[in-house]
């Protein structure tokens, strides 16, 4: 039985594309989205949803460094 992959290592150029990609296609299904209440608007609004919950994920993953000054305070 073969198993998932639960570790992956991309570069922070990989990241930057797919999140690129995600927001591109965000913003292409909020414009089919704008027009009247369709059935196609609702499932692009539910697919907007998961693609920014996916980014969120992203978001909430990444390590964020800051400066820090020589006494170990962080800076503005």
């Amino acid at each position: 039985m073969s198993v998932y992959n639960k570790q992956f290592k991309l570069s922070i150029k990989d990241v930057d594309l797919i999140e690129r990609s995600m927001r591109f296609q965000i913003s292409h299904l909020a414009r089919t989205e704008a027009s009247a209440q369709t059935h196609e608007s609702i499932e692009n609004h539910k697919k907007i949803v998961q693609l920014m919950n996916v980014l969120g994920t992203f978001h909430n993953q990444k390590i964020w460094y800051g400066q820090t000054h020589h006494t170990g305070v962080p800076l503005g």
